[in-house]
């Protein structure tokens, strides 16, 4: 380990705030909301998903609610969902904070389950054929049969997420790069509704292409979501070893920019690997710039933000936007080193 890294581990466990007073997370206490988040909200077959940023307040409650969705309506509900939870606040010490949770919401619909492996007949047999024209390089072909598998056949979120693996492979064999990490993300999002193998492809592509962005730490928590696949084992010793990796490239690295194109409904986060950061949009609108950390949370209502730096007692922080379809952001980062950094 270089001595830069070493000082930065020597001067957090010298910290008081880090060594005397201890982090506990927030925990869900009670949930008043009489309507399950599994039922349906529209009356078709298609099922939908959320995934919700926020924080829990002193008081317990969900407050700077952020929520990226598979369709607009789940967006609506989940902040509803939201308001009806009551949360033990986390505490830093003897002092109850403010702290950023996340939670995944499944809209599911109260239909039969298949039995082939929760996807309809009909829908095998369109998947079939278009990942045979995919993986035997037929990209004129698979195109056509890939639009009409999400328009005709893709329902429940089962499907959803064979559809996302899909079309991700579809999207990096012709070198579309947005719409590739687009898919992917959504089909990790949906990970544990994809066979072991098909949930360990995806999250092992989606981690190589965080570390080709140099997003060390999104990399990581990637890595470490690997643990919830079934019949996947990861030791400790592979942990260690991508971390001490990834702690190699970011001393290589003392100023790291990372470029993105945003998707209206989705939101582009970034796990802070150092201490001081820039945003700026070279075209199309934000919606929503904003810091969610351990212990603090910072919305920037004007762009660019310029050399914002993060108390180092915020502790563990990620970075979360939101904006039009289209819209180009970029990111740069340099300082102190963060990555690992947890209160």
């Amino acid at each position: 380990m270089k001595k830069a890294l070493l000082c930065l581990i020597t001067g957090l466990l010298s910290s008081p705030v880090f060594a005397e007073a201890q982090f506990v997370p927030t925990k869900l206490i009670a949930n008043d909301n009489s309507i399950h988040p599994s039922e349906a909200i529209e009356g078709s077959r298609r099922e939908h998903w959320a995934f919700a940023d926020y924080m829990v307040d002193p008081n317990g409650k969900a407050t700077h609610v952020l929520v990226e969705a598979s369709a607009p309506r789940p967006v609506h509900r989940a902040k509803s969902i939201l308001k009806m939870h009551t949360y033990q606040p986390a505490r830093l010490g003897e002092n109850a904070i403010a702290s950023a949770r996340q939670l995944p919401l499944r809209f599911n619909k109260l239909f039969r389950q298949y039995t082939n492996n929760n996807v309809s007949t009909v829908y095998s047999k369109y998947f079939d054929e278009a990942k045979r024209l995919v993986v035997s390089n037929q990209m004129a072909k698979a195109k056509p049969a890939l639009d009409s598998l999400v328009e005709d056949h893709t329902k429940n979120l089962t499907e959803q997420a064979y559809t996302a693996w899909l079309l991700s492979a579809y999207y990096y064999n012709v070198g579309d790069w947005h719409h590739y990490e687009y898919h992917l993300r959504e089909a990790v999002q949906l990970h544990h509704l994809l066979t072991p193998d098909m949930a360990l492809m995806s999250m092992q592509s989606l981690m190589n292409l965080e570390v080709y962005q140099k997003q060390y730490g999104n990399a990581l928590n990637t890595l470490l979501q690997m643990r919830y696949i079934k019949n996947k084992q990861l030791s400790k010793q592979t942990v260690t070893e991508f971390k001490t990796q990834l702690l190699a490239q970011i001393d290589e690295n003392p100023v790291i920019t990372v470029t993105a194109k945003l998707t209206e409904l989705r939101t582009w986060r970034h796990t802070l690997n150092r201490n001081i950061f820039s945003l700026s949009a070279e075209n199309g609108n934000l919606n929503t710039v904003a810091l969610y950390c351990q212990n603090g949370y910072q919305h920037f209502n004007k762009l660019p933000v310029l050399n914002y730096q993060v108390p180092e007692a915020y502790g563990r922080c990620y970075l979360a936007v939101q904006g039009e379809t289209d819209s180009q952001i970029t990111y740069r980062e340099k300082g102190d080193a963060r990555f690992g950094l947890y209160l």
